[in-house]
């Protein structure tokens, strides 16, 4: 074997991955188009990591379908350990931070509350700061953030 089939190979490879970005990380089950999941199948396939780190993804979804706090803590562990023996540096260091953060990922079972909202909001408000760039009055910005989301003001503001 020659150093250009070898190249051939890795080029084959690289064609075969080009484009899965989305199919890799999108919702495994929602794939329905064969086309879409037999090129998915075929990256998977064809690099042993990226198979790993996928189906260790998908099984860390299935944590927010269990219907017990202490069922998901079962799955969150099992991901852990898994993710700790894969060998892979990305998912070891995945399994540290999901350790540390497992008690307020399974506080999500006491109180189904997401923080989607408020990060949005906090976005929202990041943004018009770099649009505000060179607003001399302070209370002319909280006006206006205010106006942002819709807020009613109150007498003593500013």
């Amino acid at each position: 074997m020659t150093i250009s089939d070898v190249r051939f190979i890795d080029i084959n490879k690289r064609k075969v991955l080009k484009g899965t970005r989305y199919l890799l990380l999108g919702n495994g089950e929602d794939i329905f188009d064969k086309q879409h999941k037999t090129r998915l199948e075929n990256a998977l396939a064809m690099n042993e990591p990226l198979s790993k780190a996928y189906y260790l993804k998908e099984q860390l979804r299935q944590i927010w379908s269990q219907p017990t706090k202490d069922m998901a803590e079962k799955v969150l562990d099992d991901w852990i350990r898994q993710a700790e023996q894969s060998k892979i540096a990305q998912l070891q260091k995945m399994a540290v931070i999901v350790k540390t953060y497992k008690k307020g990922i399974l506080a999500w079972y006491d109180c189904h509350l997401s923080t989607g909202k408020v990060e949005g909001i906090n976005n929202k408000i990041k943004v018009m700061k770099r649009n505000a760039y060179g607003f001399r009055d302070e209370r002319y910005f909280t006006l206006r953030l205010y106006a942002l989301h819709n807020c009613r003001i109150t007498r003593n503001v500013g």
